[in-house]
């Protein structure tokens, strides 16, 4: 994105600490602007806001009541955290003061939201193979990421050296990896 858009539209909300663009499906930073240094990493944080709204958009869907026009709103003690989808391929997350009005903080988002998404660039989004996204799951949330190859390859008994090119993966080596890395996980679904 265009730098001076973001820094341009973010500078002139007093509150607003940080905004992140983060790329879906993959959650990767696409673009940041922080008012001053936070002391955070914002690959770090861009990947969490993306992985919180797949899984809003995901809860939502099970009740039943998912919408376009969902935002995930999160207040800590010193922040309010504003997470929104922008469209399919990009989510914005807007870091305001604790003592931000929270109206105000969500109108100033959708402001902002408006000014980037005239900025963003038309995305076609390559869809991966699936034992690409399990793997790089299962090295995002695995308890023990430095032994989680080996611990997947064991348990759905495939060579080692197969994962590291999982793209080459047929469909069932690639629905075992899917198996093994639930049960390692304890969950019933992976959301990649």
């Amino acid at each position: 994105m265009n730098e001076p858009v973001l820094a341009a539209a973010a500078r002139e909300v007093a509150s607003l600490r940080a905004v992140l663009v983060t790329a879906m499906p993959d959650c990767l930073l696409f673009d940041s602007w922080q008012r001053d240094t936070a002391g955070w990493a914002d690959e770090e944080v861009a990947t969490y806001f993306g992985d919180l709204v797949r899984s809003n958009r995901s809860a939502l869907k099970s009740l039943g009541s998912w919408s376009s026009e969902m935002q995930v709103t999160i207040e800590s003690a010193d922040s309010i955290i504003l997470l929104n989808e922008i469209d399919t391929h990009f989510v914005c997350g807007c870091i305001f003061e604790r003592g931000a009005p929270l109206g105000m903080a969500r109108l100033h988002t959708r402001r902002l939201i408006e000014q980037i998404r005239e900025s963003l660039p038309r995305v076609e989004v390559e869809e991966r193979p699936r034992a690409v996204r399990v793997m790089e799951f299962l090295h995002r949330y695995a308890p023990d990421p430095h032994t989680v190859t080996m611990r997947v390859a064991l348990r759905a008994g495939l060579p080692l050296a197969s994962l590291e090119k999982p793209e080459a993966l047929d469909d069932r080596q690639a629905e075992a990896l899917e198996n093994a890395a639930k049960a390692i996980l304890g969950l019933q679904t992976l959301n990649v």
